[in-house]
């Protein structure tokens, strides 16, 4: 729902702030005012680009601001999910969606949800689901051909049954795909087994122990420098314990020493028992070195084997271009799973054949249901619609849902993810002329009325909240125009309805009442919109369109009688 509208700079308006509530309202002024600046002001919320001419003059930018509330979870779950949408792209949401639009006279357009940055094209995607405007302006899904399969499904409760089509039709696609995939395997089947037999023989012979490369390099490391190693470890020997005056004799002369000293100052005792601690891991250390010297040896011919080893898995490493030796392990497990599947494809093909012949019978059987559901569904929505356009006013007014449906017997590939209908709204209005496609055939107040008439059949099933209509009295009055004002009401009922009129008979029926202004003030001119909050202002507003060049007493009694008689219709 649209809770406020915020404008500034904005052609003819210095500075407005209009609040908005539910059910039907209608904007009424006089020619020139500034109703269609509103119209213009909300196009700019919903996406569309704004002229830098609408600027004030004097002004460098101009800013339009919508306030909506979102509804916690969408009126069809087949249309486009807003919450869901934002939540996607990163733009928090709470109870309100806040648009705000700024136009510069250098041409450049900035526009913002909850204060996030975003494209024209995806404050558009979410406008069309915010508001339709019906009369001049082209921004209704209703002329959007794509659309038409969609409210047929709503309107025949058929969304549940499509939704089975589109489970199956995806189910049949992916099986497909495998097939396709299981085919490729085939082709190159015989390639394959010879590679991964090769595979296979190669690296069952190289018999690779997990870790095993890098503890040989490990070896071979030390075999290479054995020599300097042994001089090493020879030279640590003789400090600690060999030569004259070594670690561990220095140690034990140390303890000797703080053991005299302790017999005179028991501080001592701790130092001496941190000496013999230290005494005790150099010992041990000692003899661990002693130990492992006596093993090192110069083996030459254990150095070539490793070298000849490192080399066998290098250039298998490098053969199957492998990042590390490691990896030699898994491709030969892989190896083997896949040749064992290959040599059973015989067996996967006769499967998903089957699998593929089941899920088409599935598919033609849910789709062709849907179909005839269809056009049953057409007969009763068409019938209804033209009866409302008779009402409005268009007597002679036809509508037709045109489906046209591809043949399983045809085209075993016929069908999409919504069946195997193309579905086309066709309308005429005048007679002896041949139906035409709803989106080619109408245009301003007629347009209006169409839309109006379509609404009323189908608005339970249209997600789209608001709904405004321009130039709906186009072309009609007494009354139709009277039909018109109550099925606005009756829409008012289910979306929040805004309608720009020139027609008492409509105004009448409005719940709430807004009269846009203008006045001229220092030679400018401000555009002004006011909500009329009592009985005595609105009436004024009906006889204002009544008319006459003065209101009289009589234009002002049947005002009130008109307003008071169809506001408890």
């Amino acid at each position: 729902m649209l809770l406020q509208l915020k404008i500034e700079n904005f052609a003819t308006i210095s500075k407005l702030e209009v609040e908005f509530t539910r059910g039907f309202s209608i904007l009424t002024g006089e020619t020139g005012a500034g109703k269609s600046i509103m119209i213009d002001a909300i196009l700019l919320v919903l996406g569309h680009r704004g002229d830098p001419g609408m600027i004030r003059t004097g002004k460098e930018l101009a800013e339009v601001e919508g306030i909506f509330s979102v509804p916690v979870n969408p009126v069809n779950g087949e249309q486009f999910n807003i919450r869901k949408e934002l939540e996607l792209t990163g733009i928090n949401l709470d109870d309100e969606l806040i648009v705000r639009c700024i136009i510069s006279r250098k041409g450049r357009q900035k526009r913002y949800i909850n204060g996030v940055s975003v494209t024209a094209d995806f404050l558009k995607s979410i406008g069309r689901k915010l508001i339709n405007i019906h009369g001049q302006h082209d921004n209704q899904s209703l002329l959007q051909v794509s659309s038409h399969l969609d409210f047929l499904d709503g309107f025949g409760q058929l969304i549940p049954l499509r939704q089975q089509v589109t489970e199956a039709f995806q189910a049949l696609q992916a099986a497909k795909k495998e097939q396709l995939s299981l085919q490729k395997r085939f082709a190159d089947r015989a390639v394959c087994i010879d590679e991964l037999k090769e595979i296979i023989t190669d690296l069952k012979e190289l018999n690779l122990q997990p870790t095993e490369e890098n503890e040989l390099r490990k070896e071979e490391n030390r075999l290479t420098h054995v020599e300097k190693l042994l001089v090493l470890l020879e030279q640590v020997r003789s400090r600690l314990n060999e030569a004259d005056g070594s670690v561990i004799e220095q140690l034990e002369l140390s303890r000797k020493l703080l053991g005299e000293a302790e017999q005179i100052d028991s501080e001592c005792s701790k130092i001496l028992s941190g000496i013999e601690t230290g005494l005790f891991q150099i010992e041990d250390s000692y003899q661990e070195l002693v130990q492992y010297s006596d093993k090192v040896e110069d083996d030459p011919e254990r150095l070539v084997w490793i070298n000849e080893r490192l080399s066998r898995i290098q250039h298998y490493t490098r053969k199957y271009r492998l990042d590390n030796a490691d990896e030699l392990l898994t491709l030969f497990e892989d190896s083997k799973q896949e040749l064992d599947s290959l040599e059973h494809l015989d067996d996967n093909e006769q499967e998903i054949y089957e699998k593929i012949e089941q899920l088409r019978n599935q598919t033609q059987k849910f789709a062709e249901l849907l179909s005839r559901k269809r056009h049953n569904a057409a007969k009763i929505m068409d019938k209804a619609i033209v009866d409302e356009l008779r009402q409005l006013g268009m007597e002679k007014a036809r509508f037709e849902t045109h489906i046209v449906s591809a043949s399983f017997a045809e085209n075993r590939e016929a069908c999409t993810t919504k069946g195997i209908d193309q579905v086309e709204f066709m309308l005429t209005v005048n007679p002896g002329q041949d139906m035409r496609s709803l989106v080619k055939v109408a245009s301003g107040g007629e347009l209006s009325r169409i839309m109006l008439a379509l609404k009323t059949v189908l608005t339970s099933l249209d997600s789209v909240e608001i709904l405004i209509f321009d130039e709906v009295d186009t072309g009609i009055s007494g009354g139709i125009a009277e039909i018109v004002g109550q099925k606005l009401h009756s829409l008012g009922e289910r979306h929040q309805t805004l309608c720009i009129t020139h027609l008492p008979q409509i105004a009448a029926f409005a719940e709430h009442h807004y009269f846009v202004s203008k006045q001229l003030t220092d030679n400018k001119t401000y555009t002004k919109i006011k909500l009329l909050n009592n009985e005595n202002e609105r009436i004024r507003a009906l006889a204002d369109l009544i008319g006459g060049q003065e209101i009289t007493e009589q234009t002002l009694e049947l005002a009130r009688e008109m307003l008071q008689s169809f506001q408890i219709k």
